[in-house]
């Protein structure tokens, strides 16, 4: 899913602005620790712990950039636990979701099925966008 992600990113680069937003670990060690592979390139197990300050959480957004290969077509923006990750409360992204914000205003939200997203619906959602401007 996140490469497709990435894909779409490089799709639609030219007349949009893509931000990865990296946010609390969804089964940190020290919290809820299930095994999780099912996402993984090579299939190895992620075990973190939950970081406390933003340097922790940025070297996790860090190595998920370069595991995942997300380029530089995307922004990577950290949800700083410091602050009580203020995006996470804001809008809910836990544990994946995608959203179109359009001057200010919420266009598009990601409708996950078992915790996973299918990015053609948001690749279909910009192609219909760019049609009608």
């Amino acid at each position: 899913m996140y490469r497709d992600f990435a894909q779409v990113g490089q799709e639609f680069s030219h007349n949009n602005d893509f931000a990865f937003v990296y946010i609390e670990e969804a089964h940190a060690t020290d919290e809820w620790p299930i095994s999780s592979s099912r996402y993984t390139p090579d299939g190895q197990v992620v075990s973190v712990e939950q970081p406390k300050v933003a340097s922790e959480r940025v070297k996790l957004a860090q190595r998920f950039v370069k595991t995942f290969g997300m380029g530089t077509e995307m922004k990577v923006l950290v949800d700083n636990p410091e602050n009580g990750n203020l995006f996470g409360e804001a809008y809910a992204p836990w544990p994946i979701r995608l959203y179109v914000i359009e001057n200010g205003t919420m266009q598009f939200i990601s409708a996950p099925t078992d915790c996973a997203h299918d990015v053609s619906e948001l690749r279909a959602w910009l192609e219909k966008r760019h049609e009608s401007k």
